[in-house]
């Protein structure tokens, strides 16, 4: 009887293949952005030291009352109020002392956060009126922190991409999918300093002429890093 050999051929098609190893990376990148600024801002303070503290109130209530009536002459300025606080003091036995007080900000849309001379002028009409200016600087509007904003993403997206791409090449990899993106632009606009700081109540109209605004965002992600490349 003759024999028989049975030879047995392997077939691939339609089997998986085990897939090719993969690194998850994890990186982090802290983008920047410096924008000019598009408004001019001042932060005031009214307070009044009386007897009793309904004095107190009236006086604030009225000085605050004054300011907004003096700004709403001045074209594009926009006032928003602030925290209001009472207190009393005492001293060396004496009846207490009555402290009220109150801030608000006056906002006006200026080309690199210069303002023009009728908003310098409002600022020390309201000097002379025994109001407290805390601070005059240049601000951001929100559509100017927006596009701020925007280009701090960028600029952190573009370091997370060129340190992907160095640490793929170092370890004979390639980069791979994005896994997980987080961005967190919650690093809002870092007020510049005045170049020319504020004068006293009796001096002439202040002068300001703001630095570039710095804008941040941090970016993390989950990159996958494949095979040889």
């Amino acid at each position: 009887m003759a024999r028989k050999s049975l030879f047995l051929v392997p077939v691939l098609t339609g089997l998986a293949l085990p897939a090719a190893a993969q690194t998850a990376l994890t990186l982090n990148a802290s983008g920047t952005a410096q924008a000019a600024p598009d408004e001019a801002v001042a932060n005031f303070n009214a307070q009044a030291v009386m007897p009793d503290a309904a004095s107190a109130q009236a006086t604030v209530n009225q000085s605050v009352t004054n300011a907004l009536t003096e700004a709403k002459n001045v074209p594009g300025v926009v006032v928003t109020t602030g925290g209001y606080n009472t207190y009393a003091t005492t001293q060396d036995s004496q009846k207490p002392q009555y402290t009220a007080e109150q801030s608000f900000t006056l906002t006006q849309p200026a080309a690199g956060g210069v303002p023009d001379k009728a908003f310098t002028s409002l600022l020390a009409k309201l000097q002379a009126d025994g109001l407290l200016l805390n601070g005059l600087s240049g601000g951001l509007s929100q559509a100017g922190q927006n596009k701020a904003q925007r280009a701090a993403i960028d600029d952190a997206l573009v370091q997370l991409r060129t340190e992907a791409d160095g640490i793929a090449a170092t370890l004979h990899k390639k980069v791979g999918a994005l896994k997980t993106l987080n961005v967190d632009a919650g690093g809002g606009p870092t007020p510049p300093m005045p170049r020319m700081m504020m004068m006293a109540a009796a001096a002439p109209a202040p002068q300001s002429a703001p630095d570039k605004i710095t804008v941040t965002a941090n970016v993390s992600a989950v990159i996958e890093l494949d095979g040889t490349p």
